[in-house]
């Protein structure tokens, strides 16, 4: 019964994020007034995720020690250069997506960019049977054919919604389906790339993420200031920030601890759901409130999109590996 309970709790946390996510952060950079610096959002995401994760390991193996916490990132990320070094790629990775992520809701309705995105589990096969040897049955291979089809459709489907006061026309709805394919892209390799090293240590999750987290709030800084220095000179690092761009960071930062507490309690068939029920979720919110008014074709592909997402996370002989997991809930 207790378990029963997790799984469905767990299932209604994850849709509930996700949905949350995509429509308020897809809000933030819409509204009026002053803009904040979208690369400053993801700084902050990093630091508040590296934040977390100290915390973790402080209530976990340091046993409420700060001495002992010092003395565990002292050994395992000043300590071992080469190990965070390994980490810089797909850390970096992680940046670049992110960013984009946040430019393609610039420029898309939420409902557009949810579905685009599940290209990532295109992505993500490609990269496992590239760099991990990793076999795809029958089913999986049907089903990213209808994905294929599915993204095709909808990203030739034009339909009627209002854009963005800031950025409008077709030209403007390309650069956010280029933005969400290059996310995709970099999702999937990084997944698979972060996967690949786990496989060959035994380090512990926290300590991972530390030395990951480390990484990226480094070059997200020194990527920040490069590209967006002038800006922040101009206003301040958090100019434009308020209440509800705190929620998206923080909402942005919880997300990867929410897909843990997934993996620990649920399967694939209830992330599958998951994924469906906060874009149907996404879609209906967005008809309600932001007057987006999907056409019958739009609709088809969505379907036939979530259909496939399905499909492929529920193998029909066996429960996947650690290395699907991983690789298609990256994010």
């Amino acid at each position: 019964m207790e378990s029963s309970l997790l799984r469905h709790g767990s299932l209604a946390l994850l849709v509930a994020q996700d949905t949350a996510l995509v429509l308020l952060m897809r809000y933030s950079r819409q509204r009026s007034g002053s803009m904040y610096i979208s690369s400053t959002a993801v700084c902050s995401m990093e630091v508040m995720k590296l934040s977390v994760c100290f915390l973790m390991l402080l209530c976990g193996e340091a046993h409420g020690s700060f001495g002992m916490l010092v003395f565990m990132i002292r050994k395992e990320v000043l300590g071992r250069p080469k190990e965070v070094a390994k980490l810089a790629l797909p850390a970096l990775l992680y940046l670049i997506q992110n960013n984009l992520l946040y430019f393609a809701l610039s420029h898309l309705q939420a409902t557009p960019y949810k579905v685009t995105y599940n290209l990532k589990i295109l992505t993500s096969a490609f990269f496992s049977v590239t760099l991990l040897g990793q076999r795809l049955g029958r089913r999986r291979w049907i089903s990213l054919v209808v994905l294929f089809l599915g993204v095709t459709i909808v990203q030739t489907d034009n339909p009627k919604n209002e854009l963005s006061r800031h950025h409008s026309g077709l030209g403007s709805q390309t650069l956010g389906f280029v933005a969400v394919g290059g996310a995709a892209i970099t999702s999937g390799f990084s997944g698979v790339y972060q996967q690949r090293i786990l496989q060959s240590c035994k380090t512990d999750m926290w300590i991972r993420n530390v030395q990951m987290g480390v990484t990226s709030v480094t070059l997200g800084f020194l990527c920040t200031f490069l590209k967006d220095r002038q800006a922040i000179a101009d206003g301040g690092f958090f100019q434009g920030y308020s209440r509800l761009v705190w929620v998206v960071v923080s909402l942005q930062a919880l997300g990867g601890l929410n897909v843990a507490f997934i993996l620990k309690y649920a399967d694939n068939i209830l992330k599958g759901f998951a994924a469906a029920f906060s874009t149907i979720a996404s879609c209906i919110i967005e008809m309600v409130l932001f007057q987006f008014r999907p056409s019958p074709l739009f609709l088809f592909g969505s379907a036939l999109i979530n259909i496939a997402a399905y499909f492929y996370n529920t193998p029909a002989t066996k429960r996947p590996t650690k290395c699907d997991a991983s690789a298609l809930h990256s994010v």
